[in-house]
């Protein structure tokens, strides 16, 4: 291995760490920005990290601001618990006792012939006529009254339960006040934080756990700030960056197989040549997308959506990097059928290339292409240099068929 050849390897591998990384930041900025859009549709997938921070210290600065009185309505909330459980056992003594002390009663007016009133809740002044009135009826044996007067006696007990269960409810209210009035203060706090939260959508804590980790992953906070940035710029930067993967990409099996000299030129040109073409890619792409968002019954919001997919973005580049001389010879094709099926201003001197016959075994470019050049259908990179035929004499391309893959052939 010689010197200059070790010395292009080390580039390109340079290259390709690089590429990792820049594109590993630059993707999870771009997946923030596509997660906030389906949190919050009203953002865009804008936001600024910088105001999510500030927004996360007022709300801490709240909370503590209300600790204490946070402790004084957990403290209330308990007394009120058990003032409630004790009226409501109160309530329910009373009751069982009122029903029991109606059904003696009940019994001892039948055996007189006195007709009872339905059942109800607790009314002493009712219960007290009932049993005045058994206790002068005429003809009444010694065993009704003694029976009466034990009615009397359950009565009287029954008034002592009505009124420990009227101090069982006033307890119960003071509590309720007293929790109330602990509960204003915290409740406003509430409230403040929930419009502040309000800022960013429905699930802001999802948003602020995303965008620490983000903060956390990336180096010196570059993916805060890329976050901030258009989505369609961001989208843009990243097809850019996966067209030139894509190209190292292409690059790496030539260089270890040596099917051809990748010198720093052909690296930097096919890098280039890579991003531009995911670029173009990319444009026609999106305006595919357009189109479909206009044709009766497509949902127009749904073609944006995959639009701003960075998955979808990612795609596009990597596969425009790999096959960028397939793809350009697409588009060219297409831009053409789409002008009426002119000849483009390379088509001349691409005919005049193709009567010339193939190029030599020795691997020179055909006539009217400089030797050497990348990715313009000469050596090395002549992948649709096969297509130039169907340009032959005039003839063009039908415009149906994709991109044949981008297979590099050695000479």
């Amino acid at each position: 291995m010689t010197f200059h050849r070790w010395l292009t390897g080390a580039f390109l591998l340079f290259l390709m760490v690089f590429a990792l990384g820049a594109n590993a930041i630059l993707f999870s900025a771009r997946s923030f920005q596509h997660n906030l859009v389906q949190v919050d549709p009203s953002s865009g997938g804008i936001i600024s990290l910088q105001k999510l921070r500030a927004t996360d210290g007022e709300i801490a600065r709240i909370q503590e601001s209300v600790r204490t009185q946070r402790g004084a309505v957990a403290e209330a909330q308990a007394k009120f618990d058990i003032a409630k459980r004790e009226a409501d056992q109160a309530g329910a003594a009373l009751d069982a006792a009122n029903i029991a002390l109606e059904g003696r009663i009940a019994t001892v007016e039948a055996r007189f012939k006195i007709q009872s009133p339905p059942p109800s809740s607790y009314d002493p002044l009712g219960l007290a006529q009932r049993l005045e009135r058994l206790g002068v009826q005429p003809g009444a044996k010694p065993e009704d009254r003694a029976e009466v007067i034990s009615l009397k006696d359950a009565a009287k007990k029954l008034v002592g339960l009505n009124t420990e269960l009227v101090e069982k409810e006033t307890a119960l209210a003071e509590a309720e006040a007293n929790l109330k009035q602990a509960g204003a203060s915290v409740a406003d706090a509430d409230r403040t934080v929930l419009g502040l939260k309000a800022q960013f959508g429905g699930d802001y804590d999802r948003i602020r756990n995303e965008a620490d980790a983000l903060s956390r992953g990336s180096v010196y906070g570059i993916g805060a700030q890329l976050v901030g940035m258009h989505p369609t710029f961001l989208s843009t930067v990243l097809v850019c960056l996966m067209g030139g993967l894509g190209g190292i990409l292409f690059l790496f099996p030539a260089y270890v197989a040596n099917r051809f000299p990748v010198t720093f030129v052909v690296i930097i040109v096919r890098l280039v040549f890579g991003m531009v073409t995911a670029l173009a890619f990319y444009i026609v792409a999106n305006a595919t997308l357009a189109g479909f968002a206009f044709m009766p019954g497509q949902d127009g919001g749904q073609a944006t959506s995959m639009s701003l997919n960075p998955f979808t973005v990612s795609l596009l580049g990597i596969i425009a990097g790999v096959m960028a001389d397939d793809i350009a010879e697409w588009i060219h094709n297409r831009g053409r059928d789409i002008l009426g099926g002119g000849r483009g201003p390379t088509a001349a001197p691409r005919a005049e290339a193709a009567a010339d016959g193939p190029p030599p075994k020795g691997g020179s470019a055909p006539k009217g292409v400089t030797a050497g050049a990348v990715g313009l259908y000469g050596d090395p990179f002549a992948s649709a240099a096969a297509d130039v035929a169907q340009t032959k004499l005039g003839a063009e391309a039908s415009g149906d068929e994709p991109p044949r893959g981008g297979v590099v052939r050695r000479s």
